[in-house]
């Protein structure tokens, strides 16, 4: 390593598949997942793996939750899923796709992924609630994972406004909770206004 980092000068060292706690001070990214596929599978198993390790993101080095995928042929549930679970996890943010065949809509969802702020959600213990707090607000990232619709009832500290963060679509004012029903294999990110 001593090699790699005087070669590299100030370059970026990403670490994958590397021995974590050795790693400490060597690094400046670390992959923090298996790899992507198009898979519905895929997008649930890595998205664990990422949510585990967010917590590691600013603190010891940039996560690498591999790549965001928004072509293909799986839903659009999967997809919002996907990009809302890597939103969460505050790392990097790299394109798996060929841009000159994405669509206009999800291009515009990987625009708002862009640039990653380097703060990850805190989740509950089942994974399907996540808050984050960054400079420009409070996000809520909501998540189903599961074979079927899900209700998700969250407690609010205060009054909000809510919009869909990737398409800007006001989704209302709530006090006290805020309920969603979410379709299987569906994720959610709403930016929070107080009022």
């Amino acid at each position: 390593m001593k090699a790699v980092l005087k070669g590299a000068g100030d370059a970026f060292i990403l670490g994958c598949n590397h021995p974590l706690w050795p790693s400490l001070g060597l690094i400046n990214g670390s992959r923090s997942s298996n790899d992507i596929s198009r898979e519905w599978e895929t997008f649930k198993v890595t998205g664990e793996e990422n949510l585990l390790r967010a917590w590691q993101n600013g603190k010891l080095w940039w996560n690498d939750p591999d790549c965001i995928l928004l072509t293909g042929t799986l839903s659009e549930n999967e997809y919002q899923y996907h990009a809302s679970l890597l939103f969460a996890t505050g790392g990097m943010m790299l394109s798996g796709d060929d841009l000159t065949t994405i669509s206009a809509a999800r291009l515009a969802v990987l625009k708002k992924l862009l640039p990653a702020k380097g703060v990850p959600a805190l989740f509950n213990n089942t994974l399907d609630v996540g808050w984050m707090k960054r400079s420009d607000g409070l996000y809520l990232i909501l998540l189903n994972k599961d074979e079927e619709s899900k209700k998700i009832d969250v407690s609010l500290p205060a009054t909000y406004q809510f919009t869909n963060y990737f398409t800007d679509e006001k989704k209302g004012t709530f006090k006290n909770n805020f309920i969603e029903e979410l379709p299987a294999h569906s994720g959610r990110v709403y930016k929070l206004v107080a009022l």
